[in-house]
């Protein structure tokens, strides 16, 4: 295979777990820190074996993803599968992940995307993601969720 192409950031967050984790897992909240927003297939509830759908303009499916890991509070891993891949990857090889780990000054945010070397587009996508801000976009948004209250 050709070199990796995988993005990991990590933030420390003035939120604790579960603030962030609501920011995360509800699917109204996707187009507020996506950087390609995706839909829930299920608007009501999210957790294991969720789906998402990612869309482009002709309302065609171009990528797709199933939450494969749920630890509230914690762990959410989506298994990605595109229909420019050339095959069908297994479920841990292309991930969108997000760990969360309390801290004394907050919640360390780890974000992990990857490997996108099996995308024909990976690179513009690794470029993409690699500077795109979606954890700063999570604590934007706890952070007019808190004031809202």
């Amino acid at each position: 295979m050709e070199n990796a192409l995988i993005i990991i950031k990590e933030q420390v967050v003035e939120a604790n777990p579960k603030e962030i984790w609501k920011v995360i897992t509800t699917p109204k909240y996707f187009k507020e820190w996506m950087f390609v927003p995706g839909k829930a297939t299920d608007e009501n509830s999210f957790g294991l074996g969720s789906k998402i759908e990612w869309r482009n303009d002709k309302d065609i499916v171009y990528l797709t993803g199933k939450v494969i890991h749920f630890v509230p509070n914690q762990k959410l891993v989506i298994s990605m599968q595109d229909i420019s891949w050339k095959t069908e990857v297994p479920k841990e090889a292309v991930t969108y992940e997000f760990h969360l780990v309390e801290t004394s000054k907050g919640t360390k945010i780890k974000f992990y995307l990857g490997d996108l070397a099996v995308d024909p587009e990976g690179q513009l996508w690794y470029d993409a993601y690699n500077s795109s801000n979606e954890i700063g976009a999570i604590e934007q948004l706890v952070k007019h969720n808190r004031e809202k209250k």
